[in-house]
């Protein structure tokens, strides 16, 4: 069983470095490399390196961070596909479809990269409480290339990028920590929750 278990924690991480490598390869194509440097092209990365360690603290910190961005990408793909009609606009830079390839392979980041991680975060079953403090050393990361790169809005931290949501001289601080208090720290201890329970019914 033990045996098993490994083996699938490494397929999974196998995965997700694949659907990376090819995420980048076509951002390579398209000569939009710095789109690397949102949450969700990256993170999957991070979360395979950590679920080849078997580490609970930096996958769920991943997780945690990476979460939200990537239910409303998906929710703004499922409207336009049901309902011809971008939610957020998130996704509005995938239509027309011009490549398949480029279509399927974004949409597999998004879809695949979070349940991923989830399902290896139970086979580990580690508890990490402090875990949303590696997703504030990563937002830290983050910073200087959001900065230096600010034309591209990456990770919508410096104005909105949903149409709903006002922009405002204090909006990146207010942002930060709103995302932080409603999202990161939530999912870190809603998922720790659950691997206890789970630990417990075991």
């Amino acid at each position: 069983m033990k045996l098993n278990k490994n083996i699938l924690l490494n397929t999974i991480a196998i995965i997700l470095i694949i659907f990376f490598i090819l995420r980048t390869t076509y951002l390579l194509q398209e000569e939009i490399l710095v789109h690397i440097f949102w949450l969700c092209n990256h993170a999957m990365l991070i979360m395979a390196i950590a679920i080849l360690f078997r580490n609970s603290f930096w996958l769920l910190a991943e997780i945690s961070i990476a979460s939200v961005g990537v239910i409303i990408w998906i929710l703004d793909l499922i409207s336009k596909l049901l309902f011809n009609f971008h939610i957020f606009g998130s996704t509005a830079y995938l239509f027309p479809i011009v490549s398949e390839g480029f279509f399927f392979v974004t949409s597999m980041v998004h879809l695949l990269s979070i349940p991923l991680g989830i399902w290896a975060l139970f086979l580990i079953g580690k508890k990490s409480p402090s875990a949303w403090k590696g997703s504030l050393i990563h937002a830290i990361i983050l910073f200087p290339f959001i900065l230096y790169f600010k034309d591209y809005n990456l990770n919508c931290f410096l104005k909105p990028c949903i149409s709903q949501i006002p922009n405002f001289t204090l909006y990146p601080l207010i942002f930060i920590l709103i995302y932080f208090i409603l999202f990161v720290i939530p999912i870190n201890k809603g998922l720790n929750k659950l691997l206890k329970k789970s630990k417990i019914n075991q």
